[in-house]
């Protein structure tokens, strides 16, 4: 089997093709064949710092980790690494890590707590889980002893069990629960009956 037109180029002139690629297209290359995957060399950061602001990776919402050098959805990071001077073209986008890789590489201290399009996280100082339950002080919900006192004092939930008798149907699902959950954590919003 003779090999394709394109392969049979000197390897000089692959070279000079894939410097003419963007990091999507010379990412696409480098699968289709192990030539190819051989020849290519694997973005740097600063590639990816560069073509963060392509429109190929801001109509996708990618951003550059330092970390783990590649691209990760806007989600995957703080809000205070995607704005400012941690932003798209920022002084400081060098600088920038995923939550993945501020976690595991301890850049996020513990009982630090971060936001997230808006919400609140932490890294809970005892048990060391990110997470979005935030009690006191650092901790986490489960962690927090505000939480651990409260759920002692807490009456078990209502199990369901309740006769349905002569009140009115309001009434009745107010205080309606199935599984320990309230219809309302159930369903979300009330229907509009």
């Amino acid at each position: 089997m003779n090999p394709s037109p394109l392969l049979r180029l000197p390897v000089e002139l692959h070279w000079d093709i894939i410097d003419l690629l963007d990091i999507q297209d010379r990412a696409r290359l480098a699968c289709a064949s192990q030539y190819f995957s051989s020849i290519i060399k694997p973005p740097t950061h600063q590639d990816f710092l560069a073509a963060e602001t392509s429109p190929w990776a801001t109509s996708r919402d990618l951003f550059t980790c330092k970390g783990c050098v590649r691209f990760r959805h806007l989600l995957q990071f703080t809000d205070d690494m995607r704005k400012g001077k941690r932003g798209r073209n920022g002084v400081g986008a060098n600088t920038r890590f995923c939550i993945d890789c501020g976690v595991d590489q301890h850049w996020f201290p513990l009982g630090a707590e971060v936001t997230i399009m808006g919400e609140t996280y932490v890294i809970c100082r005892d048990c060391r889980k990110f997470t979005d339950q935030v009690g006191s002080k650092g901790l986490c919900n489960p962690c927090s002893p505000i939480s651990r006192s409260v759920r002692k004092k807490r009456p078990k939930p209502n199990t369901g069990n309740n006769q349905y008798d002569s009140e009115d149907d309001w009434a009745y699902s107010t205080r309606s629960c199935a599984g320990g959950k309230h219809s309302e954590e159930m369903y979300g919003l009330w229907p509009d009956i």
